[in-house]
């Protein structure tokens, strides 16, 4: 079975005029279609760090990132741009949705980004959104819902788009115990479709139900 993500002595390095901080440090790990793979580690290792790169947000120093055996940063920018757009799923602890959008306008921006009309990408939101149980909140804007239901917005958003994998950076960090655990069973629900994440977490209990935990130190994978 070929792996879905191949990172390969992967290094970032931040250089300002007067120091060089070397955040990740050879990372190279391999993860799997359908895995559940929690990240762990004191903050400040660079696991915020890597998941950006693992989604294109920013590039490495050096070493490789391969989706599927293509190194995504060889792309050209507009190639990168639509690889990132549409197949990668972020959520992110703060949902950073649009006050002024509602529900279904904040849930379908990367379709329309991708060229799906408004009728398309509004019609397969109302079939996510029925899903994760916010069919009634269709046309509220953020500052009309809880917490979880911001955060339900955020995930039905990365997954518009059906995309191969979902990076998470500390989904459930913002929300109190009952509500992170109630957004984490929806994250498994996905998976047992086959999605694959990616999932930055402090959170004990959380990281014991992915099938695997990754943890770093100094910027480096240690177990």
């Amino acid at each position: 079975m070929k792996p879905l993500v191949s990172v390969r002595n992967l290094n970032k390095i931040f250089a300002t005029p007067v120091s060089r901080l070397h955040v990740l440090k050879d990372i190279t790990f391999e993860a799997y279609q359908g895995e559940m793979i929690a990240l762990m580690g004191p903050s400040g290792v660079g696991k915020s760090t890597l998941l950006h790169i693992l989604g294109a947000l920013d590039r490495p120093t050096s070493g490789n990132v391969l989706y599927e055996g293509r190194d995504v940063f060889e792309l050209k920018d507009d190639m990168l741009a639509a690889f990132r757009n549409r197949g990668v799923g972020f959520v992110f602890q703060f949902h950073h949705l649009l006050p002024e959008f509602n529900t279904v306008e904040n849930t379908i921006m990367p379709a329309l980004i991708a060229g799906l009309t408004y009728k398309e990408a509004s019609a397969k939101a109302g079939h996510i959104l029925a899903d994760i149980g916010l069919s009634e909140r269709l046309l509220h804007k953020p500052g009309e819902l809880s917490g979880g239901e911001q955060q339900r917005v955020a995930v039905a958003r990365a997954l518009m788009l059906d995309p191969k994998i979902v990076l998470a950076d500390e989904p459930t960090g913002n929300l109190d115990t009952q509500t992170g655990e109630e957004l984490f069973d929806l994250l498994t629900q996905f998976n047992r479709k086959g999605m694959t994440f990616i999932i930055v977490t402090h959170n004990e209990s959380i990281a014991s139900r992915c099938g695997r935990v990754l943890k770093m130190k100094d910027g480096r994978i240690t177990e």
